[in-house]
């Protein structure tokens, strides 16, 4: 489905008149029906990290030992948010630190750290900073959340924000976004969308929970570890 055909499902369910255009159209009520089609893509994206595989990527950067990180893969264009705890210096094999906050910034620069093992990020502006500054041409990898979620007509990667084009088509499940866009109208109408919201979250939860792997939960640990070979923690070899 595309956004055209996505607000034309929307309005006849609603019984409303079905229209043969939409973002070019100066209807008061389409140029409703648009924004809150983009509503809810914006709202879909925002669910937690875990659930919209589609929407994970990765980047690799080349460090300097800077405060300021100027390889612009440190920043991709399309970067919503860094997933937490997934930082490497690969070049190093440890885990970089991060986001630290700005008093522990302020207060390392106040007070240089000249060497160490580990090394710090954060956000500031637009710019990748790093404290105490890791070594020159480290290569650094991370994953994030990409904020490109609609297909251009004849993309086979999302390379738009927002739907802008009646032919536009969205990663999520269309189905899934039409019934989104059905109860953010009644809602807007003042009307009872009480139903409507209940069939949408049902489908929002189903969607998530099987749209990417999810790791098992063990009370005795991590079975799968991060740094080092493989322990178990039981039956170790004795006399």
């Amino acid at each position: 489905m595309t956004a055209l055909t996505i607000v034309q499902t929307v309005c006849a369910w609603n019984g409303l008149p079905v229209p043969t255009a939409l973002f070019s159209s100066t209807d008061p009520q389409l140029i409703e029906l648009r924004n809150l089609l983009n509503e809810e893509l914006g709202e879909l994206k925002k669910w937690p990290d875990s659930f919209w595989r589609k929407l994970t990527k990765e980047t690799t950067f080349i460090s300097v030992a800077a405060d300021v990180q100027t390889d612009p893969n440190c920043l991709p264009s399309d970067l919503e948010y860094i997933i937490p705890s997934t930082m490497w210096d690969r070049s190093i094999s440890r885990p970089c630190l991060g986001p630290i906050d700005a008093q522990v910034w302020e207060a390392w620069k106040a007070r240089p750290i000249l060497t160490s093992v580990l090394w710090g990020w954060r956000l500031r502006g637009n710019d990748f900073l790093t404290a105490p500054n890791p070594p020159a041409g480290d290569t650094v990898a991370y994953e994030y959340i990409s904020n490109l979620a609609v297909y251009a007509t004849g993309d086979t990667v999302p390379t738009k924000t927002y739907f802008t084009d009646d032919s536009d088509t969205s990663i999520f499940d269309e189905l899934m976004v039409a019934r989104g866009v059905r109860w953010r109208f009644l809602s807007q109408k003042k009307l009872d969308y009480t139903q409507e919201y209940s069939v949408w979250i049902g489908l929002v939860q189903r969607e998530v929970s099987r749209n990417k792997g999810m790791p098992v939960l063990n009370a005795a640990g991590n079975p799968w570890a991060l740094i080092g070979p493989y322990v178990p923690s039981f039956n170790f070899p004795g006399p």
